[in-house]
């Protein structure tokens, strides 16, 4: 069990630095004949709000890492909360970019001008590397709270017996201290020979 909980820890750690990563990297690329144009997540919202969503991840999943059992209870929500935000964001993005796109260029171009690029080929739309790196991480926050939910909120209390128990003499008690010593039982009685007899004397 203990090792899930730094599965899990390891799973949020990572999920976090893809998305970290991943907002600064091109999310979608415009092409047009020789010229291109990258966007990157940081340019808008969204990519602050995987910064966010990945930073979460990082501190809870580091915790557990360095082996705080009592983190794993926080990272359950916060690896969730993390990596629903940054795959939402992500997902998000991916499906709604030829509409963000149409928006933005229609204060300088027409739309339906670009609508017409876009489907005769003059103009190229891609998803960059970014977007599926934030994605990517996300997942991994969310994986990474399932697989918290098997784990412990406390390091199991080391057991006193162990193999010492095999050693254990017959007077041992099972706790490991040995069993008080019986008092001795002394015979008060006289020998047969010196027996008093009735009348206070001693026979023969």
């Amino acid at each position: 069990m203990q090792g899930r909980s730094v599965v899990a820890g390891a799973l949020a750690l990572a999920g976090g630095v893809a998305a970290l990563v991943g907002s600064f990297l091109p999310w979608a690329e415009i092409t047009a004949g020789p010229f291109s144009e990258q966007a990157r997540g940081i340019d808008g919202w969204e990519g602050k709000a995987t910064i966010i969503g990945g930073a979460v991840m990082i501190l809870a999943g580091f915790r557990v890492v360095l082996g705080s059992h009592q983190a794993i209870a926080r990272l359950r929500s916060r690896a969730a909360i993390g990596g629903s935000l940054v795959a939402g964001v992500g997902i998000y993005t991916a499906l709604t970019v030829r509409d963000q796109l149409l928006d933005a260029a229609a204060t300088q171009v027409p739309r339906a001008e670009v609508e017409g690029a876009l489907d005769t080929g003059l103009l190229e739309l891609s998803i960059g590397v970014g977007l599926y790196l934030v994605i990517a991480g996300g997942a991994q926050g969310i994986l990474a709270a399932v697989v918290a939910m098997g784990a412990p909120d406390e390091a199991p209390a080391p057991s006193g017996a162990g193999l010492r128990g095999w050693s254990r003499g017959p007077g041992d008690s099972p706790g490991g201290s040995a069993a008080p010593p019986r008092p001795a039982v002394t015979d008060s009685r006289p020998p047969p020979g010196d027996a008093p007899n009735e009348g206070g004397g001693s026979t023969g």
